[in-house]
């Protein structure tokens, strides 16, 4: 079962694949928009914080 971190990160990198799957699609390409909404996708204040508790979570694992 997911936590909601989970949910968060899963759904940030769904997006930022999403995101890379149209940049590689045949056609016109803009690296400087695609790397523009890679960093709109992850650098959200959710994803960030999310990211952080899986850190904080996981390194209280590792020390008890």
């Amino acid at each position: 079962m997911n936590t909601p971190d989970q949910d968060i990160i899963l759904r940030a990198m769904e997006d930022a694949r999403r995101i890379l799957g149209e940049y590689i699609a045949p056609g016109p390409r803009d690296a400087t928009l695609t790397v523009h909404r890679l960093i709109t996708v992850l650098d959200r204040d959710e994803v960030v914080h999310a990211l952080d508790r899986m850190k904080k979570r996981r390194t209280l694992r590792l020390v008890e």
